[in-house]
């Protein structure tokens, strides 16, 4: 996602996974850490060192 702001351009990023489980065997035991490869740092301004985590209550079937 992007959103302009009067000086800078903000991006989100979700990611979606089927577990907790799921999220430690890609991120490690530390799962709150940020996935951010290093050729985004390169050129972002900042970043957020803690992802944020949130459980879908509602998974609704996409039409397509």
């Amino acid at each position: 996602m992007r959103r302009d702001l009067d000086d800078e351009v903000e991006f989100q990023t979700l990611m979606w996974f089927d577990s907790l489980d799921s999220i430690i065997a890609f991120m490690g035991e530390d799962y709150t850490v940020s996935h951010v490869p290093p050729q985004a740092q390169a050129v972002l301004k900042r970043f957020d060192n803690r992802a944020a985590h949130f459980e879908v209550i509602d998974r609704r079937e996409q039409l397509g």
